[in-house]
């Protein structure tokens, strides 16, 4: 959803400012001693769960269930509180954010192995865990606009923050950084392209997205964990970014009406 998209583009912006602000900062300093590590981490961590839980917060009028009215487009049934798929779901976030807070820490300079020890498991078991909220929420009918909303914000900005945190950590290569702006980037020109008054043209379904996404959030905790396949790394990481963004490529296609013309002119993004 365009909606989500900006959304999530919006809090990277803010996470962005403040990694260049704190750069800026810390340009001239040695490292840092344990506490400042760890307030450094908690700050950041913070700010993201604070802005989840802010987005989650001003959504709460779509946790319903999605397309359950007189047309495919009116809500559902509304739900008392969140249930326990969209809290599963907030707990990825959670985690995720910690990973962020580890990215700040890393702008420090180099870092023990055990912090990227940390992030890989930490976005692990995020990357992990996006299997069953969806699973759970089906399973016990709580399938949710919200949830949908939450789960691929919580997605593109671990795509993000995790290769951020493996570039600062030194277990990524910079261009790695291109598979967490790849959808940032797709959802901003589609806007611009809405304000040029230009027509944007609807997806067609692909199950392909969801698994190109999988891979990577697959590849990435390997990918941070020192030591792990790294002489097999640079080809893992450049095949799976090669294989997304060509399917970004592919979807930019069909949205601008290079490739076929489905649907009225009006582009949705899938979940």
């Amino acid at each position: 959803m365009l909606e989500t998209g900006g959304a999530a583009a919006a809090a990277t912006l803010g996470f962005g400012a403040l990694l260049a602000t704190e750069w800026v900062w810390l340009v001239s300093r040695a490292e840092p001693s344990p506490e400042t590590a760890a307030a450094t981490w908690a700050a950041g961590t913070l700010l993201v769960v604070v802005g989840l839980c802010a987005y989650a917060y001003a959504n709460a009028d779509e946790n319903v269930a999605p397309g359950g009215g007189a047309t495919e487009s009116e809500p559902g049934r509304p739900y008392d509180g969140l249930g326990l798929p969209t809290a599963v779901t907030l707990a990825r976030g959670f985690l995720v954010a910690g990973v962020a807070g580890i990215a700040g820490v890393a702008l420090y300079g180099p870092l023990s192995p055990s912090w990227a020890w940390a992030a890989a498991v930490g976005y692990g078991a995020a990357a992990a865990l996006d299997a069953l909220d969806g699973a759970l929420a089906r399973r016990l009918d709580r399938v949710s606009r919200l949830g949908a909303r939450l789960d691929t914000a919580v997605d593109a900005f671990g795509l993000l923050v995790a290769p951020l945190a493996g570039v600062f950590l030194g277990e990524l290569a910079w261009w790695y950084l291109s598979v967490g702006a790849a959808r940032y980037v797709f959802l901003l020109g589609l806007r611009l392209r809405e304000r040029a008054g230009r027509p944007t043209f609807d997806l067609p379904p692909r199950a392909s997205r969801r698994v190109l996404a999988g891979v990577q959030m697959a590849v990435v905790p390997l990918a941070l964990a020192p030591g792990v396949f790294d002489a097999w790394m640079p080809l893992v990481t450049g095949v799976a970014a090669a294989a997304l963004l060509l399917g970004f490529a592919r979807d930019w296609g069909y949205v601008s009406g290079r490739v076929g013309r489905e649907g009225d002119g009006n582009a949705s993004v899938p979940e």
